[in-house]
């Protein structure tokens, strides 16, 4: 029942639009704003809330999205909706999966995956923005590479720009 509910929220009519919670909206507002002719963006660790991803498909024109998560349960509710979804972990990736890309970004990850997102940038060359919990934003900005980001009062952000070759 749950997997059904869930891919009604993928269909994204105009009623789950304005529905999308405004956590979800505000990131992807931010992200097509900084990132208005990307081409295709990885979420990682999309979880259950792909909102951000389904909207950033309808915020940028010609926008390959691709949302990775390592539970294929998950990514299976998510097939045949408006974005790519890969099975992906992403302490071990699949690389080419993030090739030619010009975001990777996840929202509230584990502490533990913030350097495993920055190496995979680094990696393929490509931005990255972490949206963590509160609490760990304190603690990774002691990194001085990454940027805090305000997108709203009430949502921090960390922003690595990567200097492309």
């Amino acid at each position: 029942m749950e997997g059904h509910i869930y891919r009604e929220h993928t269909l994204l009519n105009h009623e789950v639009l304005s529905s999308i919670p405004d956590y979800f909206r505000l990131i992807a507002e931010f992200i097509a704003r900084e990132y208005p002719s990307a081409l295709k963006i990885v979420e990682v660790g999309v979880g259950r809330t792909p909102f951000t991803a389904l909207l950033l498909k309808r915020l940028i024109k010609n926008l390959r999205m691709v949302v990775v998560d390592k539970d294929p349960g998950i990514i299976s509710e998510l097939m045949g909706s408006e974005v790519e979804a890969v099975v992906d972990d992403v302490l071990s990736p699949k690389i080419e999966i993030y090739q030619n890309t010009d975001l990777i970004y996840s929202i509230r990850p584990p502490f533990e995956l913030f350097s495993a997102i920055e190496r995979l940038g680094e990696l393929v060359g490509c931005d990255i923005i972490i949206i963590p919990l509160l609490e760990d934003a304190y603690l990774a900005r002691a990194n001085q590479r990454w940027k805090r980001i305000d997108i709203s009062p009430r949502i921090i952000g960390l922003q690595r720009k990567i200097f492309r070759r």
